[in-house]
């Protein structure tokens, strides 16, 4: 489940049939291995970005709670329609039921095998910035939050004043800033991000062959007429179409749902190495476990997009407003401006492929609505599970952006965008895997409101919500709520029976769901 998952390897690629050779060297933690078409996991040697530094003190500084000053209503939230970030049988239905507690109670207890498993990696992976009491501070956090969903689980308690879903992760991210574990994840995310760092520029590829601005049938840069128009509306609708099945087959990575991929784990490809690797006593079998084969990356980042391909799903996706969403981006709006939407904010979920995916929509939407249009990519300010932090988020577009010393090429349409601030990083203020816009954070408040002094609300504006956590377990159904005219698009995979029985779906089912304001 989203709200509570582990978050397992996330990895990506080019399509099965359009697969370009994917880059071999990358900056950060993953050194180049020559011609051997192989990439290493080398460990951290400098301060990767965190939500928030961990102490090394023993004994943790005291904590009360987050600090949320500034933090306020969405602008596009029409004040005078009642904003809750409830999706229907989740949080509403806890409120009201022990029964309905106890059963989110059970799925969140379950994920601590899971939890377990990743501060024990974190713990590795910080080193010497690791306190020496981690491991104790974790179990005591067990303790602590299995008790308090014991306490929120019971009978009698009144209607309506029950602990919803958002209040258990809530509490979930209290308790463990107060045993002083600030990013109990940063090991996972860290490896996701170098990984999918490395095949960022493979699937940005594909996607410019398949539609770019620059790009033309016959590859000259004169004004299309006639046939030319009609073609060039066709590859803008496959383009988006391939982004769209990045975006879900990065999503498709989370907890417990690696499986979907016939058991592909991180362990199939890679151990993370947490001490510098001595290549000269090292054993060649030693040596195998920190390196990544890229083509094997590749491949197994083709299965999942197959997994979500719309065509492999009978009538399409099970929540399918693909054809609304394509006729969008390839036809002129209404003042004869670009395709597409003038403001984005992209609400990001997951480190790793799924944040990848984020950034390649916001290439995708930016280039789709010309000079024009502004992209904003939101992520937590402070670390909840795998969920990529706005300081993570940084890093990741300037490790693909950039060029790098060692003759990498970063991404020159993306670096050009950003250089432009027509896609920029913005930290949402938030601190939850869940996504409740009363409490937007001042940053992103500020952005949206200098720029709705441009593009007044209304059908320019599109909100995209990543994620079972964004998206389904909240934000389901936003359109009652926003100001009239902003679209929302809800981009996630269900990936538990608790939602999908709610939904009416299935495990697996795809969700591309756009809604305007206004509309019930």
């Amino acid at each position: 489940n989203r709200a509570i998952g582990g978050g397992a390897m996330a990895m990506w690629a080019s399509s099965a049939t359009s697969m370009p050779r994917v880059a071999t060297r990358v900056r950060a933690r993953i050194g180049g291995a020559g011609s051997t078409g192989r990439v290493v996991l080398r460990p951290r040697r400098r301060a990767v970005p965190r939500a928030a530094p961990v102490t090394t003190s023993t004994t943790p500084p005291p904590f009360v709670d987050f600090d949320t000053t500034g933090c306020g209503p969405f602008p596009l939230l029409d004040p005078t329609r009642g904003y809750t970030h409830v999706s229907p049988g989740v949080c509403d239905t806890c409120a009201d039921s022990a029964e309905a507690r106890r059963a989110w109670v059970e799925l969140l207890l379950g994920q601590l095998p899971s939890h377990r498993a990743n501060a024990e990696r974190t713990a590795k992976f910080l080193g010497d910035e690791c306190p020496p009491d981690y491991t104790e501070r974790y179990r005591a956090w067990e303790g602590d939050y299995e008790e308090y969903l014991a306490e929120v689980s019971k009978d009698g308690v009144p209607k309506g004043a029950g602990a919803t879903l958002l209040d258990m992760v809530d509490e979930k991210e209290r308790l463990l800033r107060r045993r002083g574990l600030d990013d109990m994840f940063a090991g996972l995310k860290a490896a996701e991000n170098a990984i999918a760092s490395v095949l960022f520029h493979s699937v940005a590829s594909e996607i410019d062959g398949i539609w770019s601005p620059a790009r033309t049938i016959d590859g000259d840069t004169h004004d299309r007429k006639g046939d030319r128009k009609g073609d060039d509306a066709t590859a803008k609708a496959a383009m988006i179409r391939a982004v769209i099945e990045c975006c879900l087959a990065g999503n498709l990575f989370d907890a417990g749902a690696a499986a979907a991929v016939q058991g592909v784990q991180v362990g199939d490809f890679c151990e993370p190495c947490v001490v510098e690797p001595d290549s000269q006593t090292m054993s060649e079998e030693e040596a195998g476990r920190y390196r990544l084969d890229a083509d094997q990356l590749a491949e197994v980042f083709a299965r999942a997009r197959r997994r979500v391909s719309r065509e492999e799903c009978p009538g399409g996706w099970r929540f399918d407003s693909f054809s609304d969403v394509v006729s969008r981006c390839r036809d002129l709006n209404a003042e004869n401006r670009a395709a597409g939407w003038r403001r984005v904010v992209v609400f990001c979920d997951n480190a790793g492929a799924d944040v990848m995916g984020m950034v390649v929509l916001a290439r995708a939407l930016a280039a789709v609505g010309g000079e024009d249009t502004k992209v904003a990519l939101v992520a937590n300010t402070h670390a909840a599970l795998n969920d990529v932090t706005h300081a993570e988020l940084l890093g990741f577009l300037s490790t693909v952006s950039s060029s790098g010393g060692d003759g990498d090429a970063g991404d020159p349409i993306l670096a050009a965008q950003m250089e432009r601030g027509r896609v920029v990083a913005v930290p949402s203020g938030q601190f939850s895997t869940l996504l409740d816009l009363n409490r937007a954070g001042a940053e992103l408040n500020a952005w949206v409101e200098e720029e709705l002094r441009s593009v007044p609300a209304g059908e320019d504006w599109l909100v995209v919500f990543d994620g079972m956590g964004r998206g389904l377990e909240s934000n389901w159904n936003p359109a009652p709520y926003l100001k009239d005219g902003v679209n929302a698009l809800n981009l996630a995979m269900v990936k538990s029976e608790i939602n999908a029985k709610r939904l009416g779906a299935e495990v697996y089912d795809c969700v591309v769901k756009l809604s305007v304001g206004g509309s019930k």
